[in-house]
């Protein structure tokens, strides 16, 4: 009979011992990554608030406007990183994603602009000079998120985030396009000879002119008529104003209407005003206009009364 061997030799599997290690090492990994990320999510963001605390103060901010700067900044771009990814309300993510979109190109302007300036590049004076006039208006531009999320967060949610995003997207294109048409419109008149208070009166004249006739389209035929007339002029001032900065070839015929147009708007706005209140939308015709009922209908609803015979006090019938 064969003896065993008293002592045996332990045998060690290579590949489970291998794949255990790796197993352990993979489990510390996931457990690492997320600390490693936040720890380089962190060291980016202070880079960047100081970066743009720097230009802040070459731009003559003191301490309390250098923070304020990078808080107006990396922190309201962190804010809404936050709103975006952990947000349950629905019509607040779609505003903040839209925000976030344009905040990290404003962020990373800012520290171009300080990068260029602090290594004396020359190459690139556009963007600092870019850099610079955000600069000075983030106090104003941080208040449009703060503002705009708060109204929204009163909005019911739709739980369409694709819906809510092309409500905000076509309402920042009408904001957008009437901001630069209104800058449009002053430099079309300063750069004609005109003083800059005029010009900037007759460009909110023109705006609100045109916004009056976009929110009453369809109710009239007049205000389909303004809006139309009000838009084109718009595009005949914003097309001979970006000719003329741009040093482009231009057409003297669309240059002496639009500068006429230019003229006659307050007029044009006047007698809008008063027209509209002289015509009455189709809507309220509708509700004060006397309804006639038909003879058909009068018929069957006031019959006339069926004769009944007449009978006397002594149970006989009546005369016939």
């Amino acid at each position: 009979m064969p003896t065993q061997n008293p002592n045996p030799t332990p045998s060690y599997d290579g590949p489970a011992a291998g794949r255990r290690i790796a197993r352990h090492l993979i489990r510390i990994a996931y457990t690492i990554a997320p600390i490693i990320a936040a720890l380089a999510a962190l060291l980016v963001t202070l880079n960047a608030a100081a970066t743009i605390a720097r230009l802040l103060a070459r731009l003559g901010a003191d301490p309390i406007g250098q923070a304020l700067g990078g808080a107006a900044t990396v922190g309201v771009l962190a804010l809404l990183l936050a709103i975006s990814l952990l947000g349950q309300h629905t019509p607040t993510r779609a505003l903040s994603l839209i925000y976030l979109v344009a905040w990290l190109p404003l962020t990373v302007a800012l520290s171009a602009a300080e990068a260029a300036l602090a290594s004396g590049l020359t190459a690139l004076p556009a963007l600092a000079q870019v850099g610079q006039t955000l600069a000075t208006l983030l106090a104003g531009l941080a208040l449009l998120p703060a503002v705009t999320l708060a109204v929204a967060s009163r909005r019911p949610d739709s739980q369409d985030l694709r819906g809510e995003l092309a409500h905000y997207l076509a309402s920042t294109q009408k904001l957008v396009l009437l901001t630069a048409t209104a800058g449009a419109s002053v430099a079309f008149g300063v750069g004609r000879g005109i003083p800059a208070e005029v010009a900037a009166f007759i460009a909110v004249v023109l705006e609100v002119s045109f916004l009056l006739a976009l929110a009453r389209a369809g109710q009239h035929p007049l205000h389909s008529g303004a809006l139309a007339a009000f838009g084109s002029v718009l595009a005949l001032v914003s097309v001979e104003t970006i000719s003329t900065l741009a040093s482009l070839r231009t057409l003297a015929v669309l240059a002496t209407i639009g500068e006429m147009a230019y003229q006659l708007t307050p007029a044009a706005a006047l007698a809008y005003i008063v027209l509209a209140q002289l015509v009455q939308p189709a809507s309220t015709r509708a509700r004060i206009r006397p309804v006639q009922p038909q003879a058909d209908q009068v018929a069957e609803q006031d019959p006339q009364p069926e004769t009944q015979p007449a009978y006397s006090l002594n149970g006989h019938g009546g005369p016939k």
